[in-house]
């Protein structure tokens, strides 16, 4: 079985159609087709039950898949090995997040390790937080980053820290000079907010049920770049994670006010990578610039059985 064929074969199981496999590949159906017939004499089964909506593995061809995907990680572990004897000259960084890390945080990160190493290319994907772990567990990301309430056993957490929720304005917002809001002072302006499947929103309205309050949006959206036109163009108020919004701050477009609450309004970040891999040069560096730029946003950073307040401490 080569690598050629499981790879394929691979492709044809996650997309669950040969043409699926072909368009994502760019390999010609009949390429793939062949392949896939190959491995079934050679191993004397069939790997596929074709049905009407598509091909879905045989339970040999689950097993197969299990070895082929130990098998196309271990091969990207060892080129990614051969390559960091160059150093940080050449390699690609797969990185799965959240939005919230997608509009700022990550492809600043992403600008500051390309102007010192250029050969380094990234792949960014922007996923819910759920899959963003289910990603990372099945090695199709180096690297994970998301907001998460509940633990999960799927990876292992590299870092875990806080992240307080504020209130964004428009500098010539009636609010915008406040030392800080209460929530029952939103209740007198429009606000924007996430959708409900949002952990920005779950936190939110636990806290506003713990104080009895009842905010209804004027805006809603699930995906937070929509809401911030109607802050800069409005006296609406949003609420967002500064990780969120970085540049827009640094710009003065936008201004953030801390919200006062009796329940906490921090959201945990996780920064996820397959459990009992390890990480290439390249990610480890990344890493390093990623926690270097959010640090002091963090309410409390853990790594690795240490916590730091105010900055996360240097990956290994």
């Amino acid at each position: 079985m080569q690598s050629t064929g499981l790879r394929y074969f691979l492709a044809v199981a996650r997309t669950g159609s040969i043409a699926a496999a072909s368009a994502q590949l760019n390999v010609a159906a009949s390429a793939i087709s062949r392949q896939i017939a190959n491995l079934e004499a050679e191993l004397d089964c069939v790997l596929f039950e074709r049905r009407p909506r598509g091909m879905v593995p045989s339970p040999a061809g689950e097993l197969l898949a299990q070895h082929a995907h130990q098998v196309l990680i271990r091969s990207e572990q060892v080129v990614t090995e051969i390559r960091e004897l160059e150093g940080l000259a050449r390699g690609l960084i797969r990185v799965a997040c959240s939005e919230g890390f997608s509009l700022d945080i990550v492809p600043n990160a992403i600008a500051a390790f390309h102007a010192d190493h250029p050969g380094i290319r990234f792949e960014v994907t922007v996923q819910p937080p759920a899959q963003v772990t289910q990603t990372v567990a099945a090695g199709d990301a180096d690297l994970g980053i998301t907001f998460a309430l509940t633990p999960t056993a799927q990876v292992e957490v590299l870092y875990d820290g806080q992240v307080d929720m504020l209130a964004l304005a428009a500098p010539d917002h009636p609010l915008a000079r406040a030392p800080a809001l209460r929530l029952a002072d939103l209740l007198d302006y429009p606000v924007a907010l996430p959708t409900r499947d949002t952990t920005l929103r779950q936190v939110f309205d636990a806290a506003c049920a713990h104080e009895g309050l009842t905010v209804e949006p004027v805006l809603t959206a699930n995906k937070l770049s929509a809401l911030l036109p109607f802050v800069r163009r409005s006296r609406g108020l949003a609420l967002m994670s500064a990780l969120s919004v970085r540049t827009p701050l640094r710009l003065n477009e936008l201004v953030s006010l801390p919200i006062q609450s009796r329940a906490s309004l921090a959201r945990g970040i996780k920064v996820q990578a397959m459990r009992d891999r390890r990480l290439p040069r390249a990610v480890r560096a990344f890493l390093r610039q990623l926690l270097d730029g959010a640090g002091h946003l963090l309410v409390h950073c853990h790594y690795r059985g240490r916590t730091r307040r105010g900055r996360s401490a240097p990956a290994s």
